[in-house]
């Protein structure tokens, strides 16, 4: 007899449903072959330990009886923790996104024996509400509609992981002059999508697209967005920042805003995000020098140290959007609980009503139940900068966190996810390399300093042959190989040889690239996981929760070929490269790390070799703020100081000695800047 499993798993979302009546299994390919041989449709629940509504759902369906007795009598209940298995969460968002048009969390999906889906949706309602049936009704209908039409419900099932299956096919190519559009048209061409009041583009939800602002910002630097079409980028990054998405006391942001202007958020805090946040203010800092940009990027740096580092030195992934249950609760403020705390500080004045506009404090509340989301008022900009009045800021910000320290936090999932870590270490590689200003330099590399082991020894382990492979979560010892993992670790390896110096990171890089090449790759496209799996999934291109692995593995292998050729993706993927620029084209804010990909052409990247002391040289460091991602540093071990920049077939400039490079850099700023 079937009972619930999940007692027996380490994953923080798995047990949080131990104690439902559903009889629920942990997913593995032992429960799916069970349920064909038992013969019994599956229902599928994907979620996450932060999400809101994953909370919601679990109290209002997944603990009543009536509905247990249900499922347990009809179906086999399997539970998902999309952390552990991303390429599960992938294909039923995919079939949740052709059925429905959008997908989310919790997806719940029934499934023939054969996993070929029958039903798929989000959040459903304990009891009809405004015409959208009760969860409990949906489960009775399909438990009727299986024995039914079982083969209909089959063929259609079957039918549509077919044409999901299938690549992506543009009815109309872009045309275009040269490689690839200049940046300033892609950003022009979106001028009426850009939302002019608020910043970001589209409406509510508004999500960061972190990606796409981090391209923006690095064309901005590289001179190629002129200032009027630019204006909407720096708008975009200060307004997000100054909003309730950005956590305003101790640093990191929530996921994304429910709103048009920023304010409320949905508050749970992936790591993945603070990855994005980081590596977008180290790129915006040097032309837009805003104290809110450098105080978010410190107390970023801040949070991460003090509030994500697990015991044995890794990154968790996420803290929750609840606390006492109730979503909120932990980050929100009343009128007077806002006052209150901001009395009991010693470090401000006598209290003063301006404040609350500053804050964008309403009596109501902006958030609920007379609740406030902390968030800065742009409209005041101009008074909130003056130096007087962002000390004052600061100390108000001090003094609710002080009040806040006092109210129980929202549970932090200790699970690791071997990618989000090296998205964080190549983000914290980004702030030490382009930020100007020492203190945040310094306190991105003890950071670094103080996870690189850890995050080492857990993600680096050996399988059954020995051979070395990447663990994918630390609450799963066996699982597939992930794209995601793989390739967020060459680029990090990459990234921390150009700020260390160090040679193994170069060695890691290129061993793993192709280590990818020739376990991914079939047909010129990668999979999401190994091909020794047996299962093709196509990588897509597009950004989702985070950049798309595809495009982050078009941008390592064109910045290895400047020091390897045959990394080349024009060389690797002859047949694809055109159609992905085509893809990237056709939506560039959902495809911003393919604009970084393919903006800039062959024959502007360039080597930079200097000898290896260097890179602890702070006019080096200086100097090296400038160089983006068109220029790779190489280190060499010769006694003499020489260095050269070289492109792909020859040396174009050499010379002796870290003055004469200043020199050569300085005369030659359109080429840096």
């Amino acid at each position: 007899m079937l009972e619930n499993k999940l007692h027996l798993e380490d994953s923080a979302y798995l047990r949080q449903h131990a104690e439902n009546p559903i009889y629920w299994q942990a997913y593995s390919a032992e429960v799916l072959a069970k349920a064909k041989e038992l013969g019994r449709p599956i229902f599928l629940s994907i979620g996450y330990s932060t999400c809101h509504w994953c909370h919601v759902m679990a109290e209002e369906s997944f603990s009543d009886p009536a509905l247990a007795e249900l499922l347990n009598e009809q179906f086999i209940s399997i539970k998902v923790d999309r952390e552990e298995h991303p390429h599960v969460d992938h294909l039923y968002q995919a079939v949740a996104a052709a059925a429905n048009g959008r997908g989310g969390w919790p997806l719940n999906v029934f499934l023939t024996p054969d996993l070929n889906p029958i039903f798929v949706g989000t959040y459903f309602p304990p009891q009809e509400k405004q015409g959208v049936p009760s969860f409990k009704e949906i489960v009775r209908h399909l438990s009727e509609a299986i024995k039914v039409n079982k083969t209909q419900l089959e063929d259609q099932g079957r039918n549509l992981l077919t044409e999901i299956a299938k690549p992506i096919h543009l009815e109309k190519k872009i045309q275009f002059e040269g490689h690839f559009p200049g940046p300033a048209a892609i950003v022009n061409a979106l001028k009426n999508y850009a939302d002019t009041a608020n910043g970001g583009y589209g409406s509510a939800p508004k999500f960061p697209h972190f990606a796409f602002l981090e391209w923006a910002s690095e064309q901005i630097l590289e001179g190629m967005i002129p200032q009027d079409l630019g204006q909407h980028i720096v708008e975009t990054v200060e307004k997000m920042v100054m909003g309730g998405m950005y956590d305003h006391l101790k640093g990191g942001v929530h996921r994304y805003s429910t709103d048009a202007k920023w304010l409320v958020p949905h508050f749970e805090k992936m790591l993945y995000d603070q990855a994005g946040l980081l590596r977008v203010l180290a790129k915006t800092t040097p032309f837009y020098p805003s104290p809110l940009l450098f105080d978010a990027i410190l107390q970023t740096l801040d949070y991460l140290n003090s509030e994500m580092v697990a015991e044995d030195e890794y990154f968790m992934s996420a803290q929750d959007a609840d606390s006492e249950g109730q979503e909120g609760l932990y980050f929100t403020f009343t009128k007077e609980e806002f006052a209150d705390a901001i009395q009991q500080s010693e470090m401000l004045p006598e209290y003063n009503p301006e404040w609350e506009k500053w804050f964008r404090l309403e009596e109501k509340g902006n958030f609920q139940q007379g609740l406030n989301v902390i968030s800065l008022d742009p409209q005041f900009k101009n008074e909130i900068y003056a130096q007087e009045s962002w000390e004052t800021i600061r100390k108000i910000r001090h003094a609710l966190l002080e009040a806040r320290r006092q109210r129980i936090p929202p549970s932090t999932d200790k699970k690791g996810v071997a990618s989000w870590n090296f998205m964080v270490l190549n983000a914290l590689c980004d702030v030490i390399q382009y930020s100007r200003v020492p203190a945040i330099t310094q306190e991105a590399l003890k950071l670094v300093h103080r996870v690189i082991e850890g995050v080492s020894k857990v993600f680096i382990t050996t399988d059954a042959e020995g051979r070395h492979v990447l663990r994918h979560t630390t609450t799963k010892a066996r699982a597939p190989l992930y794209l995601e993992d793989y390739v967020q670790f060459c680029d990090s390896q990459l990234r921390l040889y150009e700020v260390t110096s160090t040679e193994v990171f170069l060695t890691n890089a290129r061993e793993t690239l192709n280590f990818i090449l020739r376990e991914f790759v079939r047909d010129e496209e990668p999979s999401l996981t190994a091909l020794r799996h047996g299962e093709f999934l196509r990588a897509p291109l597009n950004d989702q929760s985070f950049r798309s692995p595809l495009s982050t593995l078009v941008v390592t292998m064109t910045r290895l070929s400047v020091l390897f050729p045959e990394y080349h993706p024009r060389t690797v993927f002859p047949n694809k490269y055109d159609h992905w620029v085509q893809l990237a084209l056709s939506n560039p804010v959902a495809h911003g790390e393919a604009l970084r990909a393919f903006t800039y052409p062959l024959e502007i990247y360039r080597r930079i070799e200097v000898p290896r002391p260097w890179v602890n040289d702070e006019e080096f460091q200086r100097l090296r703020s400038h160089f983006l991602g068109r220029f790779v540093l190489q280190y060499h071990d010769r006694t003499d100081e020489k260095w050269q920049v070289c492109n792909r077939t020859e040396c174009e400039k050499q010379g002796e000695g870290l003055e004469e490079l200043l020199t050569t850099f300085s005369a030659n700023a359109p080429e840096v800047q």
